[in-house]
């Protein structure tokens, strides 16, 4: 397998980096719930997605724990 190209690599974090940063559903709830509620509303509803979403990172990191440790072979296909 070929190596990626620098200009490849820079595309890849341009693309990612633009994701991460534009603003989604998430944002757009929080605003809302901050907007029609109050600040506290809007603080909860960020805590309750931040929770969410560590949640996911946990149970993605076990199975990338799982995966490794049951089968490198399958590591290193991934």
């Amino acid at each position: 397998m070929p190596e990626p190209t620098m200009q490849e690599l820079l595309a890849v974090v341009t693309i990612t980096s633009l994701a991460v940063i534009s603003p989604g559903p998430d944002f757009a709830m929080v605003s809302r719930n901050s907007l029609l509620q109050s600040r506290r509303a809007g603080v909860l509803t960020a805590l309750g997605i931040a929770l969410g979403v560590w949640v996911h990172v946990g149970y993605t990191l076990l199975g990338v724990g799982l995966v490794i440790r049951e089968s490198l072979q399958l590591y290193a296909a991934l």
